[in-house]
This record gives C-alpha cells, sequence and structure tokens, in this order.
C-alpha cells in the first residue's frame, strides 16, 4: 500500500511533464502562426500599396493633364481661323526694277550708285542706247569707275560700235592694269574686228592675271573652235570644269565639249 502513492506520484509526474512539453509547443506554434499571420499581413499590404500606387499616379497625372489642357470644345475649333497658305512674293519685273530706280534717281540724282544699277537694270532688259545713257551719267559722277567703263564698253561692243568700245577698255586697263573683265571684252572687240591674234593675245592676259577666271578660258576656246584646232578648244573648256565648277561657264563649256567631240567623231 506504501508504494502506490510513489507510483501515482510518479505517474503524476509523467503526466505534468506531458502536459508541460504541450504547453510549451502550442505556445511556439501559436507564436509562429502570429509571426507567419503577420508576414502574410505585411506582404498583402505592400502589394496592395504597389497596386494603388500606379493606378493613383496615372489618375493624378490624368487630373493634371486635365486642369493644364481641357480639350477643346467644337464650337471653340470653329471659331479659330483657317491661317491663309504662305506665298512667297513674286520677284519684280525688269521693268518694274527699271521704274523703282527711276524713282530713286530722281529723288537724288547725284547719288552714283542709283545710277550705275539703273544703267545695268537698262541694259539687261536690252535697253542698250539708254543704258549708255546712264552710264555715261554714272561716269559724270565718278569718272575712274573701272566697273562704269567696262560695262559701257560692253554695250558698246553689242552695238556694233567697237572703236568706242576698245577706247573704254583702254581707259578702264590705264585705271587697273590687269583687270580681267577689261581685258577679255577687249578681246572680244578685236575678235569682231576678225583680229583673232590681238583677241587670243587678250585673252591669255586675261587669265594670266586670275589662272581661275572662267571667262577667258572659254572666250580662248571659242577662238580656237573657230580656227578649227578643236582639241585646244576642248582643253581649255576643260579647263573651266576644273576652276569654275558649277557654274554657268562650266555648264556652257561641257556643252561645247560635247558637241565638238560628237563632230570630231562623226568627221
Amino acid at each position: 500500500m506504501k508504494n502506490r502513492p510513489a507510483k501515482q506520484e510518479a505517474k503524476g509526474d509523467m503526466l505534468k511533464k506531458k502536459r508541460g512539453r504541450g504547453k510549451r509547443e502550442i505556445i511556439l506554434l501559436s507564436a509562429l502562426a502570429v509571426l507567419i499571420l503577420l508576414i502574410v499581413l505585411l506582404a498583402t499590404s505592400a502589394r496592395g500599396e504597389e497596386t494603388a500606387s500606379p493606378a493613383q499616379g496615372q489618375a493624378q497625372q490624368a487630373a493634371g493633364e486635365t486642369e493644364q489642357t481641357p480639350p477643346a470644345t467644337p464650337q471653340a475649333a470653329a471659331q479659330q481661323p483657317a491661317s491663309p497658305t504662305a506665298q512667297a512674293p513674286k520677284p519684280p519685273t525688269a521693268q518694274e526694277k527699271i521704274d523703282e530706280l527711276r524713282t530713286k534717281v530722281t529723288a537724288e540724282p547725284v547719288n552714283f550708285q542709283f545710277r550705275f544699277e539703273l544703267a545695268n537694270a537698262l541694259h539687261d532688259a536690252d535697253q542698250r542706247e539708254e543704258a549708255l545713257v546712264e552710264y555715261d551719267r554714272a561716269l559724270g559722277l565718278e569718272p575712274k569707275s573701272v566697273e562704269v567703263l567696262v560695262n559701257k564698253g560692253a554695250v558698246l561692243n553689242e552695238l556694233g560700235r567697237i572703236s568706242e568700245a576698245i577706247a573704254a577698255f583702254n581707259r578702264a586697263l590705264e585705271l587697273k592694269p590687269g583687270d580681267t573683265r577689261a581685258l577679255c571684252n577687249l578681246g572680244n572687240s578685236f575678235y569682231a574686228l576678225k583680229d583673232y591674234g590681238s583677241a587670243m593675245k587678250q585673252y591669255k592676259l586675261a587669265v594670266q592675271a586670275d589662272s581661275t577666271f572662267a571667262e577667258g578660258y572659254y572666250y580662248i576656246g571659242i577662238a580656237f573652235a573657230d580656227a578649227g584646232m578643236y582639241r585646244e578648244a576642248v582643253r581649255e573648256w576643260e579647263t573651266i570644269l576644273l576652276v569654275a565648277p558649277g557654274s554657268e561657264a562650266a555648264r556652257n563649256a561641257q556643252e561645247n565639249i560635247n558637241a565638238l567631240k560628237t563632230f570630231m567623231t562623226g568627221q
């Protein structure tokens, strides 16, 4: 009978131990469950914020855009007049340019530049006699103007007044020795008189004074071609393609080269 209480105490101890282990496990499991629940709640909250932020930003951006640029109503759009198509102004005709310069000359009769420009405009419009009058008036204001003398001589050449043209070019060369335009036009004067040797001399002097003077090479080529020296003519015109590519003189030279080569091939 004495051993029974001992067994009961031993059994009670065992039961206490069992109950003690179960309570700790429950506490640990409960703590773990709470921790997991907190993690889940935190993760869910973070995903919610990430999902809400872009949507909220887009909503704010849309609201901002709506405030800044309200859509135009059909009535407002209808009130805006259509802009007319821009058109480039038409350049003045030759006569309009002459009339404008005449007005300037009338207002300032001693203005050399206006006189010179009027004379050039008349020359360009093939009103040569009137151009000569204005060139002489310009020379009355500036007697030593080489440009006016050369242009006047060119008009005189066109009118067939060759001796007067030669006098104008020689005067220009006295004022400015080696002037390429005066030399070249003087060569044209001699060429018109069929003095080809003197013409060639003036052309060569022009290109010696300026190795890039395309007009000089052009007329040398013309002189060679007229003399039947075709290869020499082609050589001079090809020089223009080198010294003045893309220029009007180069285009004319190329046309002459093509025509002359076709002629030479057909011989």
